[in-house]
């Protein structure tokens, strides 16, 4: 979420695509498997608190990715046996992590380790604020993040960059309350498409933030 690709031949993506193939053995396509994606939280009808999200941050998830959220490096070899979640070496702007509601999800339904969708470690209340804390955090840019999502009403609504065609600023995207954005979004939505001709994708406006 922060790298480069690896080339289609490359012994590496040889390796994974391997691996993919190893862990669908005995899996007919299209099989529908419990526990597979990630649940959502049940989403609180406010704005994220990172101050209350960095206590639960220390108490849960600092013995692994480190108070400064710089993780852990392996013991042997390159790379990390607990990723940074904020900082030079983590994710950047753009990635899917960056979204507060994709954070959220992930922390309740996987952390700390050992976590199982079934047995969820922390609340819907704490999942969200230590996900509004995490992105709140330093880390690398990403360029061109304006051409992202053309069509911007298709844009998720918690991300954390603009432009936006919904009229919300940049910080209630980042954190929330997300509710108010999401009927607006569903609003634009129904519109027929005349309503809006004549703007740059049919789906943004004069109003646009950029980030």
């Amino acid at each position: 979420m922060n790298g480069r690709s690896l080339p289609l031949e490359s012994r590496e993506m040889r390796a994974f695509i391997s691996y993919m193939r190893w862990l669908s053995t005995g899996v007919p396509d299209g099989a529908r498997l419990a526990g597979a994606g990630t649940a959502r939280v049940n989403e609180p009808k406010r704005a994220g608190d990172p101050g209350h999200g960095a206590a639960v941050y220390s108490q849960t998830c600092a013995a692994c990715h480190g108070e400064d959220g710089l993780g852990q490096r392996a013991a042997t070899g390159a790379g990390y046996q607990f990723p940074p979640l904020w900082g030079p070496d983590s994710f950047n702007k753009g990635a899917g992590m960056s979204r507060l509601l994709t954070v959220a999800a992930y922390a309740m339904h996987n952390m700390p380790l050992g976590t199982t969708y079934r047995t969820p470690v922390l609340t819907d209340e704490e999942a969200y604020d230590v996900a509004a804390f995490i992105v709140s955090q330093t880390r690398p840019e990403k360029g061109h993040l304006d051409r992202d999502f053309p069509v911007r009403l298709q844009k998720p609504i918690d991300t954390p960059y603009g432009p936006y065609a919904d009229g919300f600023g940049l910080e209630q995207h980042k954190l929330g309350p997300f509710g108010p954005i999401r009927a607006k979004v569903q609003e634009l939505a129904a519109m027929p498409r005349t309503a809006k001709a004549g703007e740059s994708d049919n789906g943004s406006n004069g109003s646009d933030r950029a980030r």
